[in-house]
């Protein structure tokens, strides 16, 4: 939790990011304790089942714009049990990271 708290405090000049859907494609954003920006490269959705039934899940990718730059999926987070987004995003469909939008 601490790590979390430092990395929040360090990027007050970036809007946090906690809902995918508020993502465009063009926009550069950071990730977790990244300090280079990627860029979104397309956005869409994918149907999840939960415990209370299918719901849909927003994703966008995102890449460097450098050599050898690997594209990430960054998805809205569901709950299973009830099916509602959680306010986190997944990296790669890994745990939740942090992720901001760099002001221009």
């Amino acid at each position: 939790m601490q790590t979390e708290y430092a990395e929040q405090k360090e990027r007050t000049d970036h809007e946090r990011i906690t809902d995918i859907r508020d993502v465009n494609v063009g926009d550069e954003i950071l990730v977790g304790d990244r300090v280079k920006p990627i860029v979104v490269d397309d956005r869409g959705t994918r149907p999840v089942k939960t415990f209370q039934g299918e719901r849909t899940q927003h994703a966008v990718e995102a890449s460097g714009e450098w050599a050898d730059a690997v594209s990430v999926l960054l998805v809205n987070r569901i709950d299973m049990a009830t099916g509602e987004r959680r306010g986190e995003v997944s990296v790669d469909l890994g745990a939740p990271e942090p992720v901001w939008r760099v002001s221009e």
